[in-house]
């Protein structure tokens, strides 16, 4: 017979957005539901371009410095 596994409790999620965090955006957008998604949208722009400005552009193509290079390996068959 298969040992029962102990249940655990579900992990909070991290990015879990509270009722009074949405009723607050609501309210930055004056009631306009259409204003609320229009600003938290432009705030996502903006912390994606904010990310991207802060990325190296030589790691993330691959460019990376000599010494950190992996060795090249030639077949000498």
């Amino acid at each position: 017979m298969a040992a029962v596994e102990a249940s655990r409790p579900p992990e909070p999620d991290p990015f879990a957005v509270s009722d009074e965090e949405v009723d607050a955006v609501l309210e930055e957008a004056s009631g306009d539901s259409r204003e609320a998604i229009r600003m938290v949208l432009r705030d996502l722009a903006v912390m994606a371009a904010d990310a991207d400005a802060a990325s190296s552009r030589g790691f993330l193509r691959g460019r990376f410095s000599e010494g950190r290079r992996r060795p090249r390996v030639v077949d000498e068959t």
